[in-house]
C-alpha cells in the first residue's frame, strides 16, 4: 500500500508541475484562445485525483475511494480529451457531442463493470464499455479526421500524433483491466495501480507535450474552427 501511495503521490506531483509549465508557456506566448484552458484542465482535474488516491490508499482522508476517484478523473478527462481532438479537426459539433457521448458511456459502463457484484454486470458493462470504445475510435478515424483533410500539412500532423497517441494508449486500457483482479486475475492490484498510473501519465502529459510542441499552428487552427463548427453545426 505504501508503494500504491508514492507512486499515485508521484503522478499528482508530475500532473501538477505539467500544469504550470503549460499554463506558464501559454502566457509567455501570449495565447488567449479559450480551447488552450483543456490541456491544463485535464491535467488538473488528474493531478487532483490521483492526489485524493495518494490520501484514500495511505489511509489519510477518502478512504477506499480509490476506483471511485479514478473513473471520476477519467468521466471529467476523457472527454475533454477528445473534445480537443475534434476542435483541432474542426469537426461538426454534432461529431463532436457524439464522440463525447460515446465516450461518457464507455466510463461509465466500465465503472459499473468494475464495481459490479455480479459475473452478468461486470462482463456486460465490459461489453458495452468496449463497444462504445471502438464507437470513439470510429468517429475518430473518419468524421473527425474528414474535418482535417484541407488544412496544411503542419495541423494535420499535429492531428494525427494526438488522435494516434491518444487511441494506441487508450487501446491498452481494456486489456490492463482483464489481466487485473476486476477481470482474470493475471496481475496484482499494485502492478494494475503502477500500470494505469504511467498510462495516465504517458497519455496526459504526453498530449499536453504535443500541443506545447505545436501551440502556435494549434492555436491557428483553433482560431478557423470557431468558425468553421459554428457552420458545420446542422
Amino acid at each position: 500500500m505504501l508503494v500504491e501511495t508514492a507512486v499515485f503521490a508521484a503522478v499528482a506531483a508530475l500532473m501538477g508541475v505539467s500544469t504550470v509549465a503549460f499554463v506558464a508557456f501559454s502566457l509567455l506566448g501570449d495565447h488567449e484562445n479559450e480551447y488552450f484552458l483543456l490541456p491544463p484542465a485535464i491535467m488538473s482535474i488528474a493531478g487532483l485525483s490521483y492526489a485524493g488516491m495518494a490520501a484514500s490508499s495511505g489511509g489519510v482522508a477518502l478512504e477506499g475511494l480509490v476506483v471511485e476517484l479514478r473513473y471520476l478523473d477519467w468521466a471529467l478527462t476523457t472527454p475533454l480529451i477528445v473534445l480537443h481532438i475534434a476542435v483541432v479537426a474542426a469537426a461538426p459539433r454534432k461529431t463532436i457531442a457524439a464522440a463525447m457521448g460515446a465516450d461518457a458511456l464507455m466510463i461509465g459502463a466500465g465503472y459499473a463493470a468494475t464495481t459490479a457484484a455480479t459475473p452478468g454486470v461486470k462482463w456486460g458493462g465490459f461489453a458495452v464499455s468496449s463497444v462504445a470504445f471502438l464507437a470513439v475510435v470510429y468517429l475518430l478515424l473518419t468524421t473527425v479526421t474528414d474535418g482535417v483533410r484541407d488544412e496544411s500539412a503542419a495541423v494535420q500532423g499535429t492531428f494525427r500524433t494526438l488522435r494516434d497517441l491518444t487511441i494506441a494508449l487508450w487501446f491498452v486500457y481494456p486489456v490492463i483491466w482483464l489481466l487485473s483482479g476486476s477481470g482474470v486475475g493475471v496481475i496484482s492490484t499494485a502492478d494494475y495501480h503502477f500500470i494505469i498510473a504511467v498510462l495516465d501519465t504517458t497519455a496526459k502529459i504526453g498530449f499536453t507535450s504535443i500541443v506545447t510542441f505545436s501551440i502556435t499552428r494549434v492555436g491557428d487552427l483553433f482560431a478557423e474552427s470557431e468558425t468553421t463548427t459554428a457552420t458545420t453545426a446542422a
